[in-house]
């Protein structure tokens, strides 16, 4: 039998049981366990460990009221579907609460078995595949890595939790040295190729926590988490250049093998010595990346400026 953990905030006894033995009383392959918080705290504490299939919601609570309830748990629940559960009857609230997040939403007074469980499953459907879209459309569509797009809301993220958290973490930028002269003498599929084979790289030699995407033509950028020191962020430099800077096998525009010696430069910042924000970093790493470039380095750490 396939199981469902389902998390359910909701304050009233009475309807957390009634919602607990509808979803126990459904005849189905699926069985739903229901876990009952009580409190948004608690619920965040939990969610820090434990994923449900499917979050549902009341937003009438002690601590917070109507639909500022659903705002407060999205911060948290993001990558979670919510339904709503509501003693409000009102066509337009249930409206508001999915243009505010919310997967579906249902009034307490309609609740049945069936009813309850078909919302969750298809909500969650609904969810995954709403995910999937949004993961396509971060992707750049050559190389499969993430996007420009992907990589500046990636980058602001990254920023905001360094500055809560006081962290550091490392920025690189990569461009492929004489990339025109490979696609004129080669032909532009040679090229692609080589964009591709750049890509693959990246991932498969990807530490988990590194988030790596195309920022545009044959430009690459790396955000690595837990680089501290600038010591360790010259180490990881060397590194990526070391296993990009190689031969690669592409075939021609006119169908012949040929072997490329690629040679790049990347430029590398440590956040919050090099910069506070997603434009400070970005010019200093583009600087440096510059700066390799014409000295001839293949990879550089930006000066710390004396302020």
């Amino acid at each position: 039998m396939n199981s469902w953990l389902i998390y359910l905030l909701e304050d009233n006894e009475d309807d957390a049981y009634l919602v607990q033995q509808y979803l126990s009383s459904v005849q189905s392959k699926r069985r739903f366990r229901v876990k009952v918080f009580t409190t948004i705290q608690a619920l965040k504490q939990t969610l820090g460990s434990v994923r449900p299939d499917a979050l549902l919601l009341d937003l009438n609570l002690p601590e917070s009221l109507g639909l500022n309830t659903l705002i407060t748990v999205k911060q948290f629940a993001a990558d979670i579907p919510i339904i709503v559960l509501t003693g409000n009857s009102e066509e337009h609230f249930g409206e508001k609460a999915i243009q505010l997040g919310a997967q579906d939403y249902l009034p307490k007074n309609d609740l049945t078995g069936p009813l309850l469980s078909r919302t969750i499953v298809f909500s969650s459907e609904r969810f995954e595949n709403q995910k999937n879209l949004e993961q396509l459309i971060k992707l750049d569509k050559l190389t499969m890595i993430y996007n420009r797009g992907a990589f500046d809301e990636h980058l602001q993220q990254t920023i905001s939790e360094a500055k809560r958290h006081q962290l550091h973490f490392a920025l690189m930028f990569i461009d492929l040295d004489k990339f025109k002269p490979i696609n004129d003498q080669y032909g532009h599929q040679a090229g692609d190729q080589l964009l591709k084979l750049i890509g693959t790289k990246l991932k498969m030699y990807n530490r988990a926590s590194d988030f790596v995407a195309r920022y545009g033509g044959d430009e690459f950028v790396i955000v690595a988490k837990h680089i501290d020191t600038l010591e360790q962020l010259e180490q990881l430099t060397r590194l990526k250049y070391e296993q990009l800077a190689d031969i690669y096998c592409v075939e021609t525009q006119q169908g012949k093998i040929a072997d490329i010696k690629l040679e790049l430069s990347i430029g590398a910042v440590l956040y919050p010595k090099h910069g506070i924000t997603t434009e400070n970093l970005i010019v200093e790493a583009d600087k440096a990346m510059y700066q390799a470039k014409e000295n001839g380095l293949g990879y550089q750490v930006a000066e710390i400026k004396i302020r």
